[in-house]
């Protein structure tokens, strides 16, 4: 069992996915707000002017980016740490903005907290600037009294986040690029090159082989009906985005995903580390369990990563260690459930989830890094077989036009 269902964790998931108006059960925010006039909350007047403020000041365009987030947590922990206080620590940050929709909200943070709201107080009265962890591990920090130790551990957190999703986009952009220069290189072959074979081959009158045939013949039926082909692409295209666009159609996208040779065991590598990894830094910022585990599942783009938080959830609930939900779930990699069981048992979660959480997740990307050096080479070698097989069955019988044209 968990003291007060808390306990200590550390690891790395998408942090940039919730919105700040998530809700974050249990965690205070602060005192009450002071009274104006006949009763109306000062704190609801001073949140609509500075939402106010922030939404004349670019509405969603002022929103801050995941960098922006990352380097304003880290800025503020580096200053705190120093022993400048926050609201001057937050009119410095706004003084060096140079976008003006970041510089809007952080004089408006920066009003707020001279008007006596703490700094998760004012970073939730501005909707839609702050992820909803970003505001849970403050709340916790200030709790606690050691803001600038979790600001520093969420700063670490969303760097490595940053840092992640960079190498994957590198990663993955040169089988990107193969595949669009293979499609381009087949257009141009389809709509330009077999048109000028496909005259040579009829004036000559003389039999052709059946795949050359066919390979002429269907690339004059895309030529004549390319509007047709083209009309039943965006057809399929808008299909399968709505499909996927839906619960089940993610679900069932991301069961292949975790399910399918050599794809899986990346997926199920990088989700459950970023997943450990920001459980950690929750628990050890001092948020519970419950609540952690709550913001792991609101955070996670998965549908099976929502779900297999959602089983660990009710575990807790009705007194089993957060492991049980582990055992039977397609989602954990092997040796996890083992190491999270122990980690239990021997009180050390936080530790431990954090040690797993970086291993898994360095263990995927270096799953991706294989998994992309067999993929380059393949693709060429396709993109190869499929130009060869083209050029073979057009340029065969011309070469043997030549040689009855010789004889």
């Amino acid at each position: 069992m968990y003291p007060s269902a808390t306990t200590d964790l550390d690891a790395t998931a998408s942090l940039g996915e919730m919105s700040a108006a998530a809700p974050v059960a249990g965690v205070g925010l602060g005192p009450p707000s002071r009274l104006i006039g006949g009763g109306a909350p000062l704190a609801a007047a001073t949140s609509n002017a500075a939402s106010a403020r922030v939404t004349k000041a670019g509405g969603a365009k002022g929103s801050m980016s995941k960098r922006e987030q990352v380097m304003f947590v880290t800025q503020l922990a580096i200053m705190t740490r120093s022993g400048v206080d926050v609201a001057d620590a937050i009119r410095s940050i706004a003084s060096r903005a140079t976008r003006p929709g970041l510089r809007s909200t952080m004089e408006s943070l920066h009003e707020l907290l001279q008007e006596g709201k703490c700094l998760s107080q004012a970073m939730s009265a501005l909707p839609g600037q702050f992820d909803g962890v970003v505001i849970a591990s403050v709340t916790a920090g200030e709790a606690s009294g050691r803001l600038s130790d979790v600001l520093g551990r969420l700063g670490d957190l969303m760097r490595d986040e940053l840092r992640t999703k960079s190498a994957i986009r590198s990663l993955v952009s040169y089988p990107l690029v193969l595949s669009m220069v293979t499609f381009g290189v087949l257009t141009a072959m389809v709509f330009f090159v077999l048109p000028q074979f496909a005259g040579i081959y009829e004036s000559s009158r003389a039999p052709t082989p059946v795949v050359t045939k066919l390979l002429l013949d269907g690339s004059m039926i895309l030529r004549d009906y390319w509007w047709l082909a083209a009309s039943v692409a965006a057809v399929a295209g808008v299909t399968a985005w709505r499909m996927l666009a839906s619960a089940s159609g993610r679900r069932m996208l991301d069961r292949i995903y975790f399910n399918m040779p050599l794809l899986s065991t990346v997926c199920r590598s990088i989700s459950i580390g970023r997943s450990f990894r920001l459980q950690g830094v929750l628990l050890e910022s001092g948020i519970p369990l419950l609540e952690v585990l709550e913001l792991t599942k609101t955070v996670s783009r998965s549908t099976l990563m929502r779900e297999l938080n959602e089983e660990m959830q009710q575990a807790v609930l009705v007194g089993k260690n957060m492991s049980s939900a582990l055992l039977d779930s397609e989602c954990v990699p092997d040796g996890a459930v083992e190491m999270v069981a122990t980690a239990e048992a021997n009180g050390q979660l936080s530790g431990v989830l954090q040690t797993v959480g970086e291993f898994f997740e360095s263990e995927g990307e270096q799953q991706l890094k294989e998994l992309v050096k067999i993929a380059e080479p393949v693709i060429i070698v396709l993109l190869g077989v499929v130009v060869g097989g083209i050029v073979l069955a057009v340029m065969l019988p011309m070469l043997d036009l030549s040689a009855t044209g010789g004889r």
